[in-house]
């Protein structure tokens, strides 16, 4: 377990109020029939919140943070609805606190989706989902969701992910965990570095964007360097559900950084209104298990891709819209079945 927290910011009275008087004047825009108009308002509303939220978030969207995410406390999120029982209504985005959620996105980015996740609303909820419990999906409950980077599996991936917590579960025992580059990267031998950053691994498309594609079988996306570019801040590419080696040292070196991950997390547990912006290149990030009620008290965070340069996913983005839509597929980095017989992981 790491020493090194994410920096925090609470939210006074006044800066609340801020927050609930702008996200009022957003309402006026449908983030879903209107998402350009909706998120060009928040942006230009966003130059309107306290200095001090704006200067911290500035300087986490520039150089990050030594445990790899910030954490925005006390946002307001009321009123709400019970919990939904299913993701795909799409019923956090008509919320005030999705409004409050992109005004402080907007400020370190510009937000997007992807055609598969919910058709790509920019604001997804999260929240457990009855026969998905033991799934390595964001609406699993009783598994741990492991270690992981978002959708690495596509070279348009975030650089942020935005969590926003608006129910907690009732019981508290729900953990966000974090393991950054910073804690990691000194732990580990040279050799080990030096087999990370070669193209000697692949991944898999998410489970998610299979059944939003409606696909039944794997894709496998690869070689790819699970570390690349600068060896003193270089960038991950993993998700330990979904990586593997494709060697048996490859395997070995993957295993390792695992371990070292496990043993350098960072425990948060998410309060109603804490919003954890978390650096998709230079964090690892996982949740533990909980229990999932189906009473309409259960948990629910509402989730946001951010990108700081949208320009990257054009091509893959009609219209020049905020949603990327590809034949996952079809890519040049769809490697042969074969690859299914690398060695397997723990």
């Amino acid at each position: 377990m790491s020493d090194i927290f994410p920096t925090q910011i609470c939210l006074t009275e006044e800066e609340q109020a801020v927050f609930r008087m702008l996200a009022d004047e957003l309402a006026s825009h449908d983030p879903v029939t209107g998402t350009e108009e909706y998120v060009m308002a928040a942006q230009l509303l966003s130059s309107r919140l306290p200095e001090r939220i704006r200067r911290a978030a500035l300087n986490f969207r520039r150089n990050g943070d030594s445990a790899g995410g910030m954490l925005i406390r006390n946002l307001p999120v009321d009123p709400l609805p019970p919990t939904p029982d299913h993701a795909d209504y799409g019923l956090g985005i008509r919320l005030p606190a999705a409004r409050v959620f992109s005004l402080a996105s907007a400020l370190i980015g510009e937000q997007f989706g992807f055609q598969p996740e919910l058709a790509g609303q920019i604001i997804q909820d999260i929240l457990p989902v009855k026969g998905f419990e033991d799934t390595q999906q964001s609406i699993s409950s009783r598994t741990l969701l492991e270690l992981h980077c978002e959708t690495v599996f596509t070279d348009y991936r975030a650089d942020v992910i935005g969590l926003l917590c608006l129910r907690p579960d009732p019981e508290r025992i729900a953990r966000t965990v974090l393991a950054s580059t910073t804690i990691l990267l000194p732990l580990l031998d040279s050799r080990t570095l030096a087999v990370l950053s070669e193209p000697r691994f692949y991944t898999t498309v998410d489970g998610s964007f299979l059944r939003g594609s409606g696909l039944t079988e794997p894709i496998l996306i690869g070689p790819v360097r699970v570390l690349d570019g600068d060896p003193q801040r270089p960038r991950i590419r993993c998700d330990f559900a979904e990586t593997r080696g494709l060697d048996a040292e490859a395997q070995a070196a993957l295993d390792t950084l695992y371990a070292v991950a496990s043993e350098a997390v960072v425990d948060t547990r998410l309060e109603a209104g804490d919003l954890l912006l978390i650096d998709n290149h230079d964090a690892f990030h996982g949740r533990s298990s909980f229990r999932h009620h189906g009473n309409g008290e259960d948990r629910w965070l509402l989730r946001t891709f951010i990108t700081k340069d949208l320009s990257r996913s054009r091509v893959h983005r009609p219209g020049d819209g905020r949603i990327v839509d590809t034949d996952y597929a079809a890519g040049d980095n769809v490697m042969a079945r074969t690859a299914a017989t690398a060695p397997a992981t723990r």
